[in-house]
């Protein structure tokens, strides 16, 4: 079990680190200057955060059938959709609370392969809570970003309630 908490813990920090480096620019001055221009594109930010995050559940829990293991990928696709967007055209700014609600339903579908309807809803809520919460608290690009990537992660296990 120790191994277990420690890989979802080193996910937590490179999930982290992916949202930080998909939102940075090119600019020289974006912080934290460790990571690499490479590394500074939007789709290191959405796709890489959803595998990581769905790998993760795979350390508690695997689909039974053919059908779950579909869901599970397609359901990494809808959460890299998810990451991708803050719902501008819709509320006509960036909306972290509706931003984090979204990607936490973006696993709708293991609903049909063992995830509950009331674990994939509690995660909803938290990660509205959490990343709406996040950045309305901290207005620091760098610190928001780490802590939305953290989060998306960091409430995996809550789909095994």
């Amino acid at each position: 079990m120790e191994i277990k908490i420690i890989a979802w813990i080193l996910a937590t920090v490179l999930s982290a680190l992916a949202y930080r480096a998909g939102g940075m620019g090119q600019e020289s001055t974006a912080r934290p200057k460790w990571i690499p221009k490479f590394m500074r594109r939007s789709w290191v930010r959405d796709w890489p955060i959803a595998v990581i995050s769905l790998l993760t559940l795979l350390l508690w829990w695997q689909p039974a059938t053919l059908l779950g293991w579909a869901m599970l990928i397609c359901s990494i696709g809808l959460t890299g959709g998810a990451i991708s967007t803050y719902w501008d055209d819709l509320f006509g700014k960036t909306n972290y609370w509706f931003h984090g609600f979204i990607i936490g339903l973006a696993v709708f579908l293991l609903s049909f392969c063992g995830i509950t309807w009331g674990a994939i809803i509690l995660r909803a809520f938290m990660m509205a809570i959490l990343i709406g919460g996040w950045c309305a608290i901290f207005s620091i690009d760098y610190v928001e970003e780490f802590g939305r990537g953290f989060f998306i992660t960091a409430t995996i296990p809550l789909l095994l309630i």
